[in-house]
């Protein structure tokens, strides 16, 4: 099982929770996002849009995180990450999904301001700018050029942080009444979450996070597994050369 991913990535963080808590080998292709290797020829012949992560389980080839999620729990069903009852399943496919179309894309533009932005600024901008315009998907694209020309909007980027302060209330209600986002035990919904909760105490939120008793909680538990000491980089690596395989 191979995985080509991006150490701070927060979609590859989901996928190698997933194989950690279902204690899966893979073997790792990692793809520097701030030097541009997902717009690389021989990585666009794998996923044209120039997206990480991407699976390659023996010859089967899927993309977007959280089908990836998905199909590992389909075709590794030893180590079970979803319920048994179709009501609770479909509770926690409704958080999912919503972390991969809404909070996902929210947590870009701060997360960009953060990191990205210094990175690609400290290079030479015409290269930079020429390597964004391989970028496939012109929003991404644009995304991108913002953080090398210095642009970002600040309309959107408070819109953004308000809209994840509200995800943060909701899962604060959430674990007001289970010890897990996932029910009893740790689950798919955890594991899908856990990265951006992460990422938030790491793009000065971490004020937003502590205010919310049942997630700080909920995050200080997880974050003590194995699995996630195993998936997710250490504090402060944001700017390190990556090193995971």
């Amino acid at each position: 099982m191979r995985l080509y991913h991006s150490i701070h990535s927060t979609c590859s963080q989901k996928v190698r929770l997933c194989l950690a808590e279902k204690g899966l080998a893979w073997e790792g292709v990692h793809l520097n996002l701030r030097q541009f290797d997902q717009v690389a020829p021989d990585f666009l012949a794998i996923n044209p849009a120039g997206l990480v992560p991407v699976l390659d389980d023996r010859g089967t080839v899927i993309v977007e995180s959280r089908i990836i999620n998905e199909y590992l729990e389909d075709a590794y069903p030893d180590v079970a990450l979803l319920p048994a009852s179709a009501s609770e399943r479909a509770r926690i496919r409704s958080l999912t999904r919503h972390i991969d179309v809404v909070i996902s894309e929210a947590i870009k533009l701060p997360s960009f301001a953060k990191n990205i932005q210094p990175a690609l600024q400290s290079q030479d901008r015409a290269t930079v700018l020429s390597q964004i315009e391989r970028i496939p998907d012109p929003a991404i694209q644009a995304r991108w050029r913002m953080a090398a020309t210095g642009t970002i909007d600040s309309t959107q980027y408070e819109d953004a942080l308000s809209l994840l302060r509200h995800w943060l209330d909701e899962l604060d209600g959430t674990l007001a009444q289970h010890a897990w986002l996932s029910g009893d035990r740790v689950g798919l919904a955890d594991v899908d979450a856990a990265p951006f909760i992460q990422r938030l105490m790491r793009i000065d939120m971490a004020a937003d996070v502590q205010a919310r008793s049942h997630v700080l909680a909920w995050f200080t538990r997880y974050s003590q597994r194995p699995p996630f000491l195993t998936a997710m980089p250490v504090l402060g690596s944001e700017s390190q050369v990556p090193i995971m395989a």
